[in-house]
């Protein structure tokens, strides 16, 4: 049950992207050198307003 957590997760992930026009790639590069680095700012979905 919980790999199906993970799946609903990154497909979300994913569609937020693309309906965004972000490149999905670029998205989980972003956060994973953020991940390693606790210098750089993690990149967020939410929308700026």
């Amino acid at each position: 049950m919980e790999r199906f957590k993970h799946t609903a997760h990154l497909l979300t992930v994913v569609q937020t992207c693309r309906r965004q026009g972000r490149t999905v790639i670029d998205f989980f590069a972003q956060a994973l050198l953020a991940n390693s680095n606790n210098y750089l700012s993690r990149p967020s979905l939410l929308p700026k307003y």
